[in-house]
């Protein structure tokens, strides 16, 4: 029920960002999640970074740096699905 570290009554907090700035989504993702990509066509991508504790969600337009830099340290996939009643996020590959 509670965590070795988590104090009893005490609630963890996690960053769940639906963000539209790209510049935004590259400084909060970082080596120790993963980020997943899902191309939709006319340069734009929905972008998903999962760590254990922050989900952030990005769908828009990216630069050729930008693309290049998804491409090299992300998964692409066919589907992106954040359920967040159940806290999870799917994906399909």
């Amino acid at each position: 029920m509670y965590g070795e570290n988590e104090p009893r009554g005490e609630k963890t907090v996690k960053l769940v960002a639906e963000i539209k700035e790209a510049e935004l989504l590259f400084k909060m993702v970082h080596a120790l999640g993963t980020t997943f990509y899902k191309p939709c066509g006319d340069g734009t991508f929905e972008v998903v970074y999962f760590s254990g504790e922050k989900i952030v969600h990005f769908n828009g337009k990216l630069s050729e740096e930008q693309i290049k830099s998804l491409e090299h340290t992300g998964w692409k996939v066919s589907e992106i699905c954040i359920d967040e009643q159940e806290g999870e996020v799917k994906i399909r590959q």
